[in-house]
C-alpha cells in the first residue's frame, strides 16, 4: 500500500516571525482560558509559539488560537474574546476546540478562581487548587429540607489525576519550587516583569467585616482593622502552594464571606469559580485554578495576573511531569458531530493566505491529507469492536463504520479534485524558478500517491468489515441453532 508521506513544512516554506507548525494531528493538548489576564498568562509559558496562519478550523469554529509548545508538547490556546465568561461561553469554546483539533487526548482548564480558606486548609492569595472534583453547588432544588444539590459531581480522567501524582512527586522530592519557577517566567518576559509581580497585600477578613464601597479597609494600603483580620502565620519554604480536590463551579459569582464557607463545608470545596461544570460536560478536563481573592465581598484584581501566571505555570509543570508518548495513550474521545465539522470545513474553506501558486495548493494537500489518519485510526477502532463485540452491537458498529467509510470518501473526493486544479496551473513547469518547478512536480507526485494510499485503505477496510460482518452472523446463527 503506497503510504501518505510526512506533511511537515518543508525548507522551501517562506520565513515567518513564527516558527513553522507541526503537523496538526499532532497537537493533542487543549488548553482553554476565558479571561484576558489568564491567555496572557498561559502565552507566557510557551517554549516556542507556531505560526498559525495555515490552520484551517472546523465547520463553525469561533476560536482563534495560539499554538505553541511546552516541553515535547505540542498545545493549542483559545484566545478569549473580551467581556465574555460564564458556563455557556466555556462550553462553546470546548465544542469549537475539539471540531478544529479531534485528536485532543486531554484539556487544561487554567485559570483564577475565588479562594475557601479553612482552619484545615490554609490557602492564600497566588496559591494554585487542581480541581478532582468538580461540583455544581448551586444547581438543585428548595426543599423542606433545606438545599438539595442535583447537579453531577464529575471527575478529571484517571489519565490526569495520575498526572497530578507526578506532580506532587517532584514537589515532595523538592525537584520543583512553584515559586521560584514562577520566576523565571516572568523574568523572561518584556511587559510581563512588572505586571506579574507578586502583590505584597493578602488579607483575609472575618466572615462578619462586609465590604464598604470607596471606603473599605481593603482599599487602604495598609489596614486599620487588624481586629477584623485572620490573623495567619508567615509561610515557611515555597510561598505558592498546590492544593487539590474539590472545586465549586456554577454559573454564579461567589462574593459572600459565609455563604462561601457554608457551602465549602458541606461540599468540601477549596475554591470557586464559574466555567470548569461546563466544560466537564463537553470533554474530560482536569481545573487548574490560581487563587486570585477569597470569594467574599473584598475581592479586586490586584492578585489576577499573579494568579493566573502561577496557575499556568502549574499547568506547564504537570507538562513537564509527563511524556508526549504517554499523553498519545490517553483515550480519544469525539463525537461523531465534531468529526463532521472537522473534515467539512477543510473542502469549504480552501487556503487563500499566501499569493504562492505552489504554496496554496501544497497547503490545501496538505490539510486535506493530515486528517484521514485520524479517520483511519477510528475506522480500525470500530472494526476491532466488530471482531470482539456480541450481536447486539453490530448493527450501530456497522453504521459508524459507514459513516467514517463515507467521510474517507469525501476527503478523497476532494483530494481528487486538485488533480485538475493542480492542470490548470501547468504554467509552473515553464517558471525560471528551479525550486517552483521542482515543487510543482513534487506535488502531482504527492497527489496522485495520497489518492491511491486513501484508495487502497478503503479496499482493505471494506473488505475487513465484510469478512467481520459474515463471521458474526454465522456465530450468531451457530449460537440460535444450539438453542
Amino acid at each position: 500500500m503506497a503510504s501518505i508521506l510526512d506533511i511537515r513544512d518543508d525548507p522551501s516554506t517562506p520565513p515567518t516571525a513564527l516558527s513553522a507548525p507541526p503537523l496538526h494531528t499532532e497537537f493533542m493538548v487543549g488548553w482553554i482560558c476565558v479571561l484576558k489576564e489568564e491567555y496572557r498568562a498561559a502565552v507566557s509559558v510557551l517554549d516556542e509559539r507556531y505560526d498559525a496562519a495555515g490552520l484551517i478550523r472546523g465547520q463553525g469554529d469561533r476560536n482563534h488560537y495560539v499554538l505553541g509548545r511546552v516541553g515535547g508538547h505540542h498545545i493549542m490556546i483559545n484566545l478569549p474574546p473580551a467581556e465574555m465568561y460564564g458556563q455557556t461561553h466555556a462550553s462553546r469554546i470546548a465544542i469549537d476546540m475539539k471540531s478544529t483539533f479531534p485528536r485532543i487526548r486531554c484539556v487544561l482548564l487554567v485559570g483564577i478562581a475565588g479562594g475557601a480558606p479553612s482552619p484545615k486548609h490554609d490557602i492564600r492569595l497566588g496559591d494554585v487548587v487542581l480541581g478532582t472534583r468538580v461540583v455544581p453547588y448551586a444547581t438543585g432544588k428548595e426543599t423542606d429540607d433545606g438545599f438539595e444539590r442535583t447537579g453531577m459531581v464529575r471527575t478529571p480522567p484517571r489519565e490526569l489525576l495520575e498526572a497530578i501524582t507526578f506532580l506532587e512527586e517532584r514537589m515532595w522530592s523538592e525537584d520543583l519550587s512553584l515559586s521560584e519557577s514562577i520566576e523565571r517566567i516572568r523574568a523572561k518576559t518584556t511587559r510581563g516583569q512588572t505586571a506579574f509581580l507578586r502583590p505584597a497585600n493578602d488579607r483575609l477578613y472575618k466572615d462578619g467585616f462586609l465590604h464598604q464601597e470607596t471606603v473599605c479597609d481593603c482599599l487602604q494600603p495598609e489596614s486599620q482593622q487588624q481586629a477584623n483580620l485572620i490573623p495567619r502565620r508567615l509561610r515557611e519554604g515555597d510561598l505558592v502552594q498546590l492544593f487539590k480536590g474539590s472545586i465549586g463551579s456554577d454559573n454564579r459569582v461567589m462574593k459572600n464571606a459565609q455563604t462561601r464557607n457554608d457551602i465549602a463545608k458541606r461540599e468540601k470545596i477549596l475554591c470557586y469559580e464559574m466555567e470548569a461544570a461546563a466544560v466537564m460536560e463537553i470533554t474530560p478536563c482536569l481545573p487548574i485554578q490560581g487563587i486570585s481573592n477569597y470569594a467574599d465581598g473584598h475581592k479586586n484584581d490586584d492578585w489576577c495576573l499573579y494568579a493566573a501566571l502561577a496557575a499556568a505555570v502549574c499547568a506547564r509543570e504537570l507538562l513537564l511531569s509527563i511524556s508526549p508518548q504517554i499523553v498519545a495513550q490517553y483515550p480519544l474521545t469525539l463525537s461523531g458531530t465534531l468529526l463532521d465539522r472537522y473534515i467539512t470545513d477543510v473542502a469549504r474553506n480552501p487556503h487563500a493566505f499566501s499569493s504562492n501558486e505552489t504554496e496554496k495548493l501544497r497547503q490545501n494537500r496538505n490539510s486535506l491529507i493530515e486528517r484521514h489518519p485520524l479517520i483511519e485510526e477510528l475506522l480500525k477502532q470500530q472494526l476491532r469492536k466488530m471482531e470482539d463485540g456480541s450481536d447486539g452491537d453490530i448493527e450501530d458498529v456497522q453504521n459508524e463504520v459507514k459513516r467514517l467509510q463515507d467521510l474517507q470518501a469525501t476527503l478523497k473526493r476532494h483530494l481528487d479534485d486538485l488533480g485538475p486544479i493542480m492542470d490548470r496551473h501547468n504554467d509552473l513547469l515553464l517558471s525560471h524558478d528551479a525550486a517552483v518547478r521542482d515543487e510543482y512536480t513534487y506535488l502531482q507526485a504527492q497527489v496522485q500517491m495520497d489518492s491511491k494510499a486513501m484508495e487502497d485503505f478503503a479496499v482493505v477496510a471494506q473488505s475487513s468489515l465484510q469478512t467481520t460482518g459474515k463471521m458474526l452472523k454465522l456465530c450468531s446463527l451457530k449460537m440460535r441453532n444450539k438453542e
